[in-house]
């Protein structure tokens, strides 16, 4: 994948729970992997994990959510 189709801005979102206070993480679906990257800059670059380490760590923080007192 190219540096210009993995900045496209079409494949990148932002949680639903977003509050625009800019703190925010956006990930892309970047076929096979997950792609994560800063709002507030989204030219330092981009952080990819496999698609099983992804859906391991949503599990993780939902159970940890899930928990808070």
């Amino acid at each position: 994948m190219s540096r210009a189709e993995l900045m496209d801005d079409k494949r990148w979102f932002t949680s639903s729970y977003s509050n625009g206070t800019g703190n925010c993480v956006e990930v892309a679906d970047l076929d096979g992997a997950v792609g994560l990257r800063d709002t507030k800059d989204r030219e330092a670059g981009v952080v990819t994990v496999g698609v099983t380490q992804w859906r391991t760590f949503l599990a993780a923080a939902e159970e940890l959510y899930r928990h808070q007192p």
